[in-house]
């Protein structure tokens, strides 16, 4: 039943009517904390829009990536699809996490990539294929925080909780790889069962994953350049972590939760608190206008002729290239 769902389904009314009361205590918050937040608005004004611009196309980078990421991890499953429509069905998900107060965008993504499936079981069976993705992004970030942990950035502790789960997927994968399911429910290790099969194509989802990661990391990188924020890189050392462990949280797709953490992750590390919120907020606004851009276009992939989309995506680019002049440019003249 969950594969027969459709957008309108995923984005119900109670979802529209949080995202008002979410918009409204946003606002609320913006009142209590007014100084802090016109201030951080106004070092905004000097930010390098240079520096924004190459942060966007790393974000629709990591984006792109990420498709691949759920693309591999579905071959694990028998599932087949180009990596175009593998983009659009992941940008719609995107799309949805943009713009909802809760991250159902992943629950799109989940019923747009379960149609890719044959079979009975396609809901037990895409549940593994998502276990197996967030296993292999936690063995990635195992090695993000043991970076981070290596300047100072994090507790060392971190590392260790990683790694005990990167040696579980590791025992489960061979474990069970020769087992065959008697049962419906055992259909949720089909993933897991491939991956100690055959390895290569786990290192292909890892792989993806360290992409898809590293383009974040340049983007936040390119963030912090923008703003001014001192030794960017290790800046983004920073943010990356405290984002990871922010996406735990239902609502982290919106502005509070993820400029929230950026600024006090920032803070913590020296970063005056003016420019740690004013990194916070644009870090949130590129990313969200990549995935409102790369969502946008997955909807006119899956939902409309090839001709329009042509049309459609040649509009687009007219306007990114005018909007790069206007902003990058013109200054320069």
């Amino acid at each position: 039943m969950l594969l027969q769902l459709d957008l309108r389904s995923l984005v119900s009314r109670r979802s529209l009517a949080a995202a008002c009361v979410f918009l409204a205590l946003a606002a609320v918050v913006v009142g209590i904390a007014g100084r802090q937040v016109r201030f951080a608005l106004g070092g905004l004004e000097d930010a390098r829009p240079i520096w924004l611009w190459l942060a966007a196309f790393c974000f629709v980078g990591s984006l792109l990536a990420s498709s691949s990421v759920w693309r591999s991890a579905l071959a694990l499953c028998g599932g087949r699809l180009t990596r175009s429509d593998a983009a659009a069905r992941y940008g719609v998900g995107s799309l949805v996490n943009s713009l909802a107060p809760i991250r159902i965008g992943e629950a799109v993504r989940l019923t747009l990539f379960a149609r890719r499936l044959e079979g009975e079981d396609r809901a037990w069976r895409m549940g593994g294929v998502f276990a197996v993705i967030a296993a292999m992004r936690l063995i990635v970030f195992g090695v993000i925080v043991a970076s981070a942990a290596a300047v100072g950035a994090v507790p060392l502790r971190f590392v260790f909780i990683v790694g005990c789960v990167g040696v579980a997927t590791a025992v489960v994968a061979l474990a069970t790889r020769n087992r065959t399911p008697r049962n419906h429910v055992a259909h949720l290790l089909d993933a897991v069962r491939e991956l100690g099969r055959t390895p290569a194509a786990g290192a292909r989802v890892a792989g993806w994953i360290a992409v898809s990661t590293g383009a974040r990391f340049l983007g936040a990188t390119a963030v912090a350049a923008g703003l001014g924020v001192p030794s960017p890189v290790l800046a983004a050392l920073i943010i990356l972590p405290a984002l990871d462990l922010a996406g735990l949280i239902p609502l982290s797709g919106n502005l509070g939760i993820t400029s929230g953490a950026v600024a006090m992750a920032l803070q913590a590390h020296g970063v005056g608190l003016q420019q740690a919120l004013a990194t916070g907020i644009a870090f949130h606004a590129v990313e969200t206008a990549a995935g409102i851009a790369c969502g946008s276009a997955g909807v006119f992939m899956l939902g409309t002729r090839k001709r329009v989309f042509v049309l459609a995506a040649s509009g687009a680019a007219a306007c990114i290239a005018a909007a790069f002049c206007a902003t990058v440019l013109v200054p320069l003249a």
